[in-house]
């Protein structure tokens, strides 16, 4: 067919071909080059934005870490006694069954960033009127009942709005990782948490000299500027599933959840315990009675725990992948180790190591309860599911400074090793638990 074509068609089409092929070239170099441009700009902003979540749950764990070590001592120098302090605690957590699962919902439908912005105002304000309240209970102005009321009314606050952070934050992680990588991101959001946990202790050894609620100011001021910061650059991330499907009717008794649930409100119940106890097992077993001391030595021991926690989740986890699976059935033991290496601590050393073992297990629990629990669920159901995991979080967390503050009475080792028997039989039930295996991303 080429030979019958006259000689001067043939010649024409020889250089046409010659001289667009270079230009061809040329436009597809362009294409490329701009596409490449386009995904490093896209990955480089998507590294922006996990950088900025993890600063807000930085922010607000730094907060959440002052309840346990200055909230506790502070209330047992105005007046409060250890069950009181609890049932205080108690009551102000009820709202939380009911508003971390609205809040996921609502990260569902309106967006991740405008939730986790509440969250991250309310966690200041919060934060602020609990340290107002232990100011005029300190200073006279108010008595026990007041003082009562108004730590209550303070911390049912911060509890309803900064209830929205963590399922905001954990439904965006779900919706910028893979279901291969889904283990590693929330490993961030866990070592985020752990980081601000260590930071807590820092800001409140230093800044004590310049007053005991000094650093709980400081951290309420921190909130609002996260929050404030994420308005203006924090990005909604794209879905895995449209938000017109978002599916909103997962509920407390859904049996893809249940075991996950109940893992991490028996998690909860003695992990609240013992911070709220902390102060008073180093005043009781330790024999330590300065105030200044006692938040000192209570800032060592939580630092410990969560310097695991930051060291596991931020570097070993994102170095190896590690399924679900495997850290769900990790985690136990390591937090019955723990609890029983502090019920017969003599000395600061040993309730640091049994605080750093905690640390190892919820480095484990984050990733391996809320990855496996994530696996398990829909995409358009990520933010919902995330509200219903922190709401057995608060379920736990709401029965634990009263059952806490109960069992201590006994003795003061005695929350410590109830929890070592219930970790117990927890990690034999981990290994009962079935995770959905995916395997697209």
């Amino acid at each position: 067919m080429w030979s019958s074509l006259p000689a001067v068609t043939r010649s024409s089409i020889r250089t046409l071909a010659t001289t667009s092929r270079p230009s061809l070239c040329r436009a597809e170099r362009r294409s490329r080059t701009r596409r490449a441009e386009q995904m490093g700009s896209s990955a480089t902003a998507r590294l922006a934005d996990r950088l900025l979540l993890a600063a807000g749950v930085v922010l607000f764990a730094i907060g959440q870490s002052l309840n346990f070590i200055i909230v506790a001592p502070m209330a047992r120098a105005v007046g409060l006694t250890e069950q009181q302090f609890g049932l205080a605690f108690t009551i102000a957590s009820l709202p939380l069954l009911f508003s971390a699962p609205f809040w996921g919902r609502r990260s569902d439908r309106i967006g991740r960033k405008p939730v986790f912005i509440l969250g991250l105002f309310g966690s200041g304000i919060g934060t602020a009127l609990l340290g107002l309240s232990l100011q005029a209970g300190m200073q006279g102005l108010l008595g026990i009942g007041w003082i009562l009321a108004c730590i209550t009314a303070s911390r049912a606050l911060y509890g309803l709005t900064s209830s929205a952070i963590y399922p905001a934050a954990a439904a965006y992680m779900a919706d910028v990782t893979s279901w291969q990588n889904r283990a590693r991101g929330m490993a961030v959001i866990g070592s985020a948490n752990s980081f601000g946990s260590i930071l807590g202790p820092l800001l409140a050894a230093g800044l004590a000299a310049a007053g005991a609620l000094v650093p709980m100011y400081a951290a309420a001021a921190m909130c609002m500027l996260g929050a404030a910061a994420a308005m203006l650059l924090l990005r909604e991330p794209a879905r895995h599933a449209p938000r017109a499907q978002a599916d909103t009717r997962l509920h407390f008794w859904d049996p893809r959840l249940r075991p996950f649930m109940i893992m991490w409100g028996c998690f909860f119940l003695v992990f609240i315990s013992l911070n709220l106890l902390t102060a008073f097992y180093i005043e009781d077993r330790l024999g330590i009675t300065d105030k200044k001391a006692i938040i000192r030595t209570a800032s060592l021991v939580l630092i410990s725990m969560a310097g695991v926690i930051t060291i596991v989740q931020g570097v070993f986890l994102q170095i190896w992948r590690v399924a679900p699976r495997t850290l769900l059935r990790l985690c136990g033991p390591a937090f019955c180790a723990g609890l029983l290496l502090m019920a017969f601590a003599s000395n600061t050393g040993m309730l640091m190591g049994g605080y750093a073992l905690l640390g190892l297990s919820f480095a484990f629990a984050t990733p391996g309860i809320n990855g496996s629990a994530s696996l398990a669920v829909e995409p358009q159901e990520q933010g919902a599911a995330a509200g219903l995991l922190s709401a057995s979080n608060t379920a736990g967390g709401i029965v634990a400074p009263l059952f806490g503050t109960t069992i201590y009475q006994i003795a003061p080792n005695a929350p410590f090793l109830f929890g070592a028997a219930l970790f117990f039989v927890l990690s034999l039930y981990a290994l009962t638990i079935p995770v959905r295996d995916r395997r697209s991303g």
